[in-house]
């Protein structure tokens, strides 16, 4: 975690020490929070992890939505991180394995940081804040995803490549994202093992891209 990241939603600290003992804080709220849920998410659970009086986190954040913005910022750098080795890792020769190496590692990173970040949706509520880093990431991800693909989008079979791209992005985000989401109590979707669901979009997906056409739409006059 940096200071920058942690600047933008506590008290700042203004020696080395405060600052990592404030980024200490953050990853025990993490804890607490994947280990608990947001609705026994509290201030002393957290304190009592951290090993902190109360009083030290107050002093640092103002409210639990405060310390939950932290915690998101916190998990998507981790996440955006992620997404550039993708890009920095891709090597692939073609559309289909370009395909493949972005929807597995992207997998491989979502294991990793979805039960954390159900709790978060949980607990965010309508936090314009917290909505606007996450489109920050989305936009990262779609960019991630089309410099891995556009070096064979040649071999993509659709009138418009840029937008089969993009739709292409979407669609996988939104699916990662109902994955992600998906209350715990809920089966509708949660069932859904990591590995059953990146074959499926695999296969979905490499189809749309490589063998689907866009459907001709009238010329307006």
């Amino acid at each position: 975690m940096t200071q920058s990241i942690v600047a933008r939603h506590a008290n700042p600290a203004k020696q080395q020490r405060s600052q990592r003992s404030l980024e200490r804080l953050v990853e025990a709220a993490e804890i607490v929070l994947g280990r608990d849920g947001w609705g026994a998410f509290t201030m002393n659970s957290v304190a009592a992890e951290a090993g902190v009086s109360i009083g030290g986190i107050y002093r640092r954040f103002a409210s639990k939505e405060q310390l939950l913005r932290a915690i998101k910022d916190n998990v998507l750098a981790r996440a955006d991180a992620d997404q550039k080795k993708i890009a920095d890792t891709s090597k692939a020769a073609n559309l289909s394995e370009a395909l493949d190496h972005y929807v597995m590692k992207r997998i491989d990173s979502l294991r990793g940081y979805s039960g954390i970040m159900r709790q978060i949706f949980e607990g965010q509520l309508n936090d314009p804040v917290m909505e606007e880093r996450g489109r920050r990431s989305i936009n990262h991800g779609m960019r991630v995803f089309r410099s891995v693909l556009s070096p064979f989008r040649d071999e993509i079979a659709h009138d418009d490549p840029e937008l089969a791209i993009e739709t292409a992005f979407f669609v996988m985000n939104a699916t990662f994202m109902r994955r992600v989401r998906t209350p715990t109590s809920d089966l509708g979707f949660d069932h859904i093992d990591w590995d059953v669901l990146q074959a499926e979009l695999l296969s979905m997906l490499g189809v749309y891209l490589s063998q689907g056409r866009a459907v001709k739409r009238p010329v307006r006059k």
